[in-house]
């Protein structure tokens, strides 16, 4: 999946999440209202009232729902961007020569005078370890192309 689709689904999972906050922090000042109408009611401060208990119960219900559908939506998130950062590591690794083997278990990479183990199974921690051997100068070097023999 290209890398624009996905941050279109980030976008989107993320603008629902906001959605639902805001519809919960709605349904939380509404239930305050009717809930400090109530105290004014049964203290003898107001009279009459309006409210039907079920205004309360909903109110609490569509919080809790709201606060499921955040998890949830938080949860396929956090689930997305671990997939996504592991597809990247493995591409990464692939794309710089890495391999992964069996004996020694483990992501492996081979220079022309060493050969490091990076990590035994997690692509994203391999990655980063492969990262830090390039930015410190552990880069396959080319071979050189041998001149024409002059005749």
């Amino acid at each position: 999946m290209s890398k624009q689709k996905l941050r279109a689904i980030y976008k989107q999972l993320n603008d629902k999440i906001e959605d639902s906050k805001e519809a919960a922090v709605f349904e939380i000042k509404e239930l305050k209202t009717d809930l400090n109408e109530l105290q004014r009611h049964f203290s003898g401060r107001k009279k009459e009232t309006d409210i039907q208990p079920d205004d309360v119960l909903r109110s609490a219900y569509e919080i809790a729902s709201q606060m499921r559908e955040i998890a949830k939506r938080r949860e396929i998130l956090a689930e997305m961007e671990d997939v996504a950062a592991e597809a990247e590591a493995l591409e990464y690794l692939e794309s710089r020569g890495a391999k992964l083997l069996t004996r020694p278990a483990g992501w492996h990479f081979q220079t022309a005078k060493e050969r490091f183990l990076l990590h035994d199974e997690d692509a994203v921690k391999a990655a980063a370890e492969l990262r830090k051997l390039l930015a410190a100068g552990k880069r396959l070097k080319r071979p050189r192309k041998k001149k024409a023999a002059k005749k």
